[in-house]
């Protein structure tokens, strides 16, 4: 009998880090997709589900925990498998925070990383789940981030990131200029800052991490 397949789509800026992880997971019967920006991720879950997905910490338009909040909205029962620096409860707590089903570590090997994937899928999370989930649900309602956005702002947000002026993402998102300016200063007024400058320090301040060189010891 042949067995279902298993889709799990690789999110991440990175095409070495994610093909590197895409070859671990190649192994039938899992299939294996990859996604660089949040708004692609999307598409290809809505052009056909996913069982999980593996996030790494930045993609190349917004940090991977806002993809994370896309999918608990629109994809509830995709599981998560966050790419974490170390097993430290600090980094587990922020995965778990953001609804991973499990963690992946950068010095983890092929087994390890298809037992983390198999464990996320039988709901069975590779950590303490009993001592970090009330923290976790506290860090959830106190999170001052993309909660406050809309899904429209957290759209044009992404692109104000990729530097791209109000006439650029008017035409980009097919509304007007006004509208745009309306979202930006509604997402600026969000976040407490004055100024597009601003919101790179705004990112650094709430944890969404800098962008960084493409690591080279990872998968």
């Amino acid at each position: 009998m042949t067995q279902a397949p298993v889709r799990v789509l690789i999110a991440s800026r990175s095409p070495a880090w994610a093909a590197g992880i895409a070859g671990f997971l190649a192994v039938p019967p899992i299939e294996v997709e990859t996604a660089f920006t949040v708004d692609a991720a999307l598409a290809a879950m809505a052009a056909a589900p996913v069982d999980a997905v593996v996030l790494d910490r930045v993609l190349a338009d917004a940090p991977g925990a806002e993809l994370a909040d896309e999918i608990r909205t629109r994809h509830p029962a995709a599981r998560m498998l966050f790419a974490v620096d170390d097993a430290s409860p600090e980094a587990q707590l922020e995965a778990l925070a953001a609804g991973a089903a499990g963690c992946l570590l950068p010095t983890w090997t092929r087994d390890a990383v298809l037992d983390a994937l198999h464990d996320a899928l039988r709901g069975v999370g590779r950590f303490d789940v009993d001592a970090l989930r009330p923290l976790a649900d506290l860090a959830r309602r106190t999170a001052p981030r993309q909660m406050l956005l809309t899904e429209q702002e957290r759209v044009v947000l992404r692109l104000m990131r990729q530097r791209l002026t109000y006439k650029e993402i008017a035409q980009r998102l097919g509304v007007s200029w006004h509208t745009v300016r309306t979202h930006a200063q509604s997402i600026l007024r969000k976040s407490g800052v004055h100024s597009r400058r601003d919101l790179d320090a705004w990112d650094a301040r709430l944890g969404d991490p800098a962008p960084e060189p493409d690591p080279v010891a990872r998968p």
